[in-house]
């Protein structure tokens, strides 16, 4: 099931403690802003009330507004006063002038990215024509929560709205964050990369949230990693939380997604499944050791959730920044799984990152675990036979480890272990 809330407590009230002013159909200064209308009839101040076939009326509404005619009619951005970015941008955040936009980039499942000026100066504009409203606000509930520590550099959420069903394709919708002067290959230079690494460190360190955790793996929100659904509920125990995302990849095998087909049929899925259920009966003897005092043990960390070099970027005042965040509260060694399979980050990176939080043991054993699970999400985003062949290369290999401390006897690791699969990425 796709959800975009928790089951407790008021949407507002959860933004709230995570630091964020959020109101529904409000235009109150100095605060996020949300609209509340319009989208698939899912406003705000209805959020606790949704029901499982609401939800589900929502995936299929989203389902059905992606399979129009691909080059048919659609919105278009443009600065006229009656568009509804410009309304925001004039109406919310109180600029006179909106003069021009910008397509900056186009990603393949459909997020768009542009930048409008203003006489109040750039503004970034995430947009989407067909997804829910709900989306952007879990993206920007996680940006608001990262903000929040003061460590990792994000853009700041500004406004949350919808754009208009235009012949096939919509209602969509877009988010108005503050623009930040990113420098062409910043996210590279090894100064750069060195300072990320410190404050990566430093956010997995923070505890601005530990009221909000209150010592709990999960997250206030449900979310997305790319067009998948994250289930974020409340979990005590970190090998509970991750075997349940790993089980939820293993059954998504087979079923037919919003966005296309299922990878494989049930019957070639069961394999698999099998075989990733004793992985994830197995997951407990490769985190005992984190239950040490000596190893800070298993606290949940606030994680940027989807941190691969894309996700990254510098300004020319050489400050490293982060975007596109899934957050959740969970292991910290889970940040890094995407950072070491899609490259881009140098020795400077992990350096820094593990001078302040050392690797415990059984790093490399749980990197596998983390790789798996990331390469999963991308065999059900992609349904790429390749990948397919590294999930079954993963799993195998965690199955084979007698000694989670010795898992590789000294031949390869997870940073090596055969050939990088080539993924698109969103």
């Amino acid at each position: 099931m796709l959800a975009a809330f928790s089951h407790k407590n008021g949407l507002n009230q959860r933004a709230a403690a995570m630091g964020s002013e959020v109101d529904s159909d409000s235009h109150r200064e100095g605060g996020m802003t949300i609209d509340g209308s319009g989208g698939f009839g899912l406003s705000l101040d209805k959020a606790e009330k949704v029901s499982d076939e609401e939800i589900d009326g929502i995936v299929k509404a989203m389902s059905e507004s992606k399979g129009g005619d691909l080059e048919g009619e659609k919105y278009q951005c443009s600065t006229a006063d009656e568009d509804p970015i410009v309304k925001a941008l004039k109406g919310i955040l109180g600029c006179e002038q909106v003069t021009s936009f910008e397509l900056l980039d186009s990603r393949w499942n459909g997020n768009e990215a542009v930048k409008y000026m203003t006489d109040k100066g750039p503004f970034f504009v995430k947009m989407n024509r067909v997804e829910h409203l709900s989306v952007f606000m879990q993206e920007a509930v996680s940006l608001t929560a990262i903000a929040k520590t003061n460590t990792l550099r994000v853009p700041k959420p500004l406004h949350v709205g919808v754009l208009p069903k235009v012949g096939s394709f919509g209602p969509g919708s877009f988010m108005v964050l503050d623009y930040l002067p990113l420098i062409p290959f910043g996210s590279l230079q090894a100064e750069n990369q060195k300072a990320l690494g410190r404050q990566l460190a430093d956010l997995h360190l923070d505890d601005s949230h530990d009221a909000v955790h209150a010592g709990r793996f999960g997250f206030v929100v449900n979310s997305f990693l790319s067009l998948t659904p994250l289930n974020n509920t409340w979990t005590d125990d970190w090998c509970d939380f991750l075997a349940r995302r790993l089980g939820d990849q293993l059954h998504g095998l087979y079923v037919d997604k919003a966005y296309g087909r299922a990878p494989l049929d049930k019957a070639g899925a069961q394999p698999m499944i099998e075989k990733g259920e004793r992985v994830i009966a197995a997951l407990p003897r490769f985190f005992a050791d984190l239950d040490s005092v000596a190893h800070g043990g298993l606290r949940p960390s606030l994680l940027h959730g989807d941190l691969w070099i894309g996700n990254t970027g510098a300004t020319g005042e050489g400050q490293p920044t982060a975007f596109d965040p899934a957050s959740f509260f969970g292991h910290h060694e889970f940040d890094l799984a995407l950072a070491y399979m899609f490259g881009g980050f140098r020795d400077e990176f992990y350096q820094e990152y593990h001078r302040a939080i050392p690797r415990a043991p059984l790093f490399e054993s749980r990197q596998l675990i983390y790789q798996l699970y990331q390469y999963l999400n991308q065999l059900n985003l992609f349904g790429d036979p390749r990948v397919k062949g590294k999930c079954e290369e993963l799993m195998d290999h965690i199955l084979s480890i007698k000694d989670p401390a010795s898992p590789f006897g000294g031949k390869s690791s997870p940073m090596a272990l055969g050939e990088r699969v080539a993924t698109r990425r969103h």
